[in-house]
């Protein structure tokens, strides 16, 4: 009986660890996609910079 009491603790105990883990990824997940959409942004913008550089050049 004493056995299956710490068992079942230490499974609650693993369930709470894991919950905390999923959290954890999905905050660092959606972190990373908001770090991902501004690099996009930045990138266009310095695609667009170049583009305007080089358009003025001929000119």
């Amino acid at each position: 009986m004493a056995k299956e009491k710490a068992k079942l603790q230490h499974l609650k105990q693993n369930e709470v660890s894991l919950e905390g883990s999923i959290e954890a990824l999905q905050a660092e997940n959606e972190r990373l996609r908001m770090e991902n959409d501004y690099l996009k942004k930045l990138n266009a913008l310095v695609q667009k910079k170049k583009t305007s550089q080089t358009k003025t050049k001929r000119n």
